[in-house]
């Protein structure tokens, strides 16, 4: 026998050998029951199981917060509690107005999108909403404004019927929305525009201005839902799941979370059955109380018939955050290869350095567009 064949022959017989063991792993893997690697199981793990745990979906309901930050930074612009059934597949989303009020000493001006700019924000942010709301959120997401236009750009843009002319400029926060009236591809700068938007110029107040927007949070929030009602319609189908990777690639490196690449990766294993359908939408039950401030309150019992019935979940906040500290004024980008690895980004003296002034540090005191609003949250999903 030549060197040539007796080569020829061994490749053969190690590639049939790993195929058999790839094949028994996968049908393992999917065959595994959940109860099968809980760490509440009775049952010993043996070899195997204890080898294949990492690649196991998990089929419990999961709550995370998702947050997209505006301009000033530090301040979280879009607030939702998302819920996501991996059995079902079914996705429940609810909009938190920004001017909700919370029980959280210290803070000058206690509102909701004040939290994460806040020492140990994402801990803070999620047991705060824990404890208001009675459920378990286990994962945060702090997504820049600036990664939400490269995805959208990605995808081609989003076609909204805008339903009236928006022109608003705000130069403080170097802020200016000029998007015309009528259906149209929106791309991620006008996209942004669009969720951003809640009230014209001064004497911009025209009839058809006001059957749309009244100034207040609430049509912002209608109007982020119908968005993303419609980037999940256009979107969620066989050409886009492609781009799953390239997305998930620009995300990760670009948002602040504790959610490490291999869960992401569990999450989305099944978005090829993902249909729009499955998406409910919430608004925070509640109104709007003056006291120097605008206030949302949030109506704890409308609340708590909510998340019972639709935010039911598994799972405990654990910070592998790769969230890097913030200053007034500026926003923090992620490193999530080093940080995924060690937790935790800062050292302690960094921390030192940084405690004072993100224990004053509240964003939302005379920010422009925290102005007055006349909020009432809904407490049925909206279609």
């Amino acid at each position: 026998m030549n060197l040539r064949k007796f080569y020829l022959i061994m490749t053969s017989i190690i590639s049939i050998f790993l195929f058999l063991v790839g094949s028994y792993m996968l049908n393992f893997i999917s065959k595994m029951d959940v109860s099968e690697v809980s760490a509440d199981s009775e049952v010993e793990e043996n070899i195997l199981t204890g080898i294949l745990r990492p690649f196991v979906i998990g089929n419990d309901p999961v709550n995370f917060v998702f947050m997209v930050g505006d301009k000033w930074g530090a301040n979280t612009d879009t607030i939702m509690l998302v819920n996501f059934n991996p059995n079902t597949d079914k996705l429940n989303i609810m909009s938190i107005p920004r001017d909700t009020k919370v029980d959280v000493p210290g803070m000058e001006i206690p509102k909701v999108n004040g939290l994460y700019a806040k020492k140990n924000g994402a801990k803070l942010l999620v047991d705060t909403l824990s404890k208001m709301f009675g459920v378990n959120i286990k994962y945060y997401v702090y997504l820049d404004i600036k990664t939400f236009r490269d995805i959208i750009d990605l995808l081609g843009g989003v076609e909204i019927n805008v339903p009236v002319d928006m022109d608003y400029d705000d130069p403080i926060q170097n802020l200016h929305i000029h998007l015309k009236k009528g259906k149209q591809v929106l791309d991620g700068k006008k996209a942004e525009q669009y969720l951003r938007f809640r009230q014209p110029n001064e004497g911009g107040w025209t009839k058809e201005m006001r059957k749309y927007y009244d100034g207040s949070d609430l049509k912002r929030i209608e109007a982020q839902q119908n968005f993303i009602k419609e980037l999940v319609r256009q979107k969620a189908n066989i050409f886009y799941f492609s781009k799953i990777n390239e997305i998930i690639n620009i995300i990760y490196d670009n948002l602040e979370t504790n959610i490490t690449m291999n869960e992401i990766m569990k999450l989305v294993k099944n978005i090829s059955n993902f249909k729009a359908e499955n998406v409910s939408f919430f608004t925070l039950p509640g109104k709007t109380k003056n006291s120097g401030y605008s206030f949302f309150i949030y109506d704890e019992e409308e609340t708590k018939k909510i998340m019972e019935e639709y935010f039911y979940a598994k799972g405990t906040f654990q910070d592998y955050s790769n969230k890097t500290d913030k200053k007034a004024g500026k926003t923090g980008t992620s490193s999530s290869a080093s940080s995924s690895k060690t937790g935790n980004n800062n050292t302690k003296e960094d921390k030192d350095n940084n405690s004072d002034d993100n224990e004053k540090l509240d964003v939302t005191k005379d920010n422009p567009s925290n102005s007055d609003t006349n909020l009432e949250g809904t407490g049925q999903p909206i279609p």
